[in-house]
């Protein structure tokens, strides 16, 4: 159920779903959406009330969920003159159903897709978007693996790719295993970078203890930095 209330002198929307939970509950997602979950005998004068005494908790975050999603800039429509981020470098998407060629052409700023139809675009792009992030992580690992190997890592025997909600990366050392977020492609190739270093060096320690950030900090003594810019996205 939509609803809307006023919180800090700020118009609201959020979705309200009625379960079998004790507490009423706020939750805020990757996109700034607010969910409230609540019991079933919880009143609407309850929620809105609950929601008023965090009021500066949820303006926060919705807030900084906003912001990480602008600077990713991920395509939503998939229409000519979309913003979107490539590697960091805010680029616009140029839709025609009249190009030539069946392949997305990129000349920087420019990103050129034959289509029409969104699903269509969306299809072409998303192809395009996951080859290209893919290389480049391959690149950085190929780059990056010599230091490890010095430390008696063996090559990763995998090294696959998915969206995921809430990580970047994952290590699975007894499988020789590294899995990477797609939407990596949005965030700069520095910040790519600490990724792969970070997953590679769980193949050394699998915990985040000062042993593993050690062997982080030897082949990239800027890590904090990069970590802490990775939160922006």
């Amino acid at each position: 159920m939509e609803k809307e209330i006023i919180l800090n002198g700020r118009s609201v929307v959020y979705y309200l779903t009625r379960k079998r939970v004790k507490n009423i509950n706020i939750r805020i997602g990757t996109d700034g959406i607010v969910k409230v979950s609540c019991p079933y005998y919880a009143s609407f004068a309850d929620v809105e009330r609950f929601m008023r005494s965090e009021s500066d908790f949820i303006i926060r975050a919705v807030d900084r969920m906003n912001a990480r999603a602008g600077n990713a800039a991920r395509p939503v429509f998939y229409r000519n003159g979309e913003e979107v981020n490539v590697f960091g470098e805010r680029c616009t998407l140029h839709v025609s159903p009249d190009y030539s060629s069946d392949s997305v052409i990129f000349r920087y700023p420019d990103i050129y897709v034959k289509g029409e139809a969104a699903e269509e675009v969306m299809r072409r792009y998303e192809k395009w978007r996951r080859s290209a992030l893919r290389s480049k992580v391959i690149e950085m690992i190929d780059y990056y693996y010599p230091e490890f190997e010095k430390k008696g890592v063996s090559y990763p025997s995998q090294i696959v790719f998915r969206t995921m909600k809430s990580r970047w990366g994952v290590c699975s050392p007894s499988q020789g295993k590294l899995t990477f977020n797609y939407n990596l492609f949005e965030t700069p190739e520095e910040l790519i970078a600490y990724v792969v270093v970070h997953e590679l060096s769980h193949f050394l320690e699998a915990n985040h203890s000062d042993r593993f950030w050690s062997h982080v900090e030897d082949i990239m003594p800027d890590y904090k930095a990069r970590r802490k810019a990775l939160g922006n996205y």
